[in-house]
């Protein structure tokens, strides 16, 4: 039994992993030019850094009288956009600056940001080991497992770990006192696209499901949200989100518990309610190959954890595509 799961998630990873082959650009990175930085006051004190045409993941800013604190950096190219945008709104020095994961896109500026005296950069555990392989300027000088606080500007900064969901070290930041939140990439915010779940980041779209209803539990009604991608939203379309995710996995799980093939259940498509979705770089096919490959890691761990085996490993970074890098 455990050979035929191993084959199945095999097959489905060898559809997974072409998705890349819809790059935006043959390095494998998004097009930068002529990208700017629109900055959105959220409450007094807290902003969204948003690049245009989605290119690059939001950035949170809280300010206060030491400097500011960011959630996020994107590409390291865009990184001189990106200080013009903080001195517009009077930051002076980063003190810190949090990674909600390890893609390029929320990330690659940690060196750029960083250079202020005393700067230090957090994340989870895997993100900082999945960062070792760029120069130790872009390496977290503070990890954690489970999560931490930071008490700065008058704020409780609480960074809460909810890895497996769109990589194996995924945490969002709860600014307590304003209720603000940003999501990282466990939310894109709008229809444009479908979550992603990087599998060969340890990413799993059953657990992108299971941790947005977490956050749901967790976080007020009245919370804003900034999402990984997209516009600021609230916790209405959190759940809604939540709703999308819960109907499509079904779907799918249904299907192939039936016996149904991969490329049958893509042809078919998702129901109705979301057919204006996934216009952006996540399509209905990409979403339903990620949670079908899903499905098989999940069927494969279990079935492994049955027979008293060791866990499977999880797979070795790899170059992130620009699917992926999301």
């Amino acid at each position: 039994m455990l050979v035929t799961l191993a084959l199945a998630l095999v097959i489905a990873l060898a559809w997974v992993l072409p998705l890349a082959a819809k790059a935006q650009a043959s390095s494998g990175r998004p097009d930068l030019t002529g990208v700017e930085i629109v900055t959105h006051q959220v409450t007094k004190n807290i902003f969204m850094l948003e690049a245009t045409r989605d290119t690059a993941g939001n950035i949170g800013v809280l300010i206060g009288p030491e400097g500011a604190l960011i959630v996020d950096n994107q590409y390291q190219e865009l990184s001189p956009q990106i200080e013009a945008a903080l001195a517009a709104i009077g930051p002076g020095r980063i003190p810190y600056i949090l990674n909600t994961h390890h893609h390029d896109d929320h990330s690659e500026g940690n060196a750029n940001l960083s250079q202020g005296i005393g700067t230090r950069i957090i994340a989870h555990d895997r993100a900082r080991e999945r960062l070792l392989s760029r120069d130790a300027a872009h390496w977290p000088q503070i990890t954690f497992d489970a999560g931490l606080s930071i008490h700065f500007a008058g704020e409780r900064v609480r960074v809460i770990a909810l890895p497996g969901g769109h990589t194996d070290n995924d945490v969002v930041v709860w600014f307590e006192t304003a209720g603000v939140a940003h999501l990282g990439d466990l939310m894109n915010s709008g229809t444009s696209s479908f979550p992603v779940a990087d599998l060969a980041a340890g990413g799993n779209a059953l657990l992108i499901r299971d941790n947005v209803a977490k956050l749901l539990a967790m976080l007020p009604e009245d919370i804003m949200i900034i999402p990984g991608h997209g516009p600021l939203t609230n916790k209405a379309e959190l759940y809604g989100l939540h709703t999308m995710l819960t109907e499509t996995i079904d779907l799918v799980a249904r299907k192939r518990a039936q016996g149904r093939a991969l490329p049958d259940i893509r042809a078919e498509g998702l129901p109705a309610p979301y057919a204006d979705w996934g216009y952006g770089y996540m399509n209905a096919a990409g979403w339903i190959t990620m949670i079908y490959a899903s499905l098989a890691a999940s069927a494969a761990n279990n079935e492994t954890a049955a027979e008293g085996t060791s866990q499977l490993k999880p797979i070795p970074p790899s170059t992130q595509t620009p699917e992926n890098d999301r």
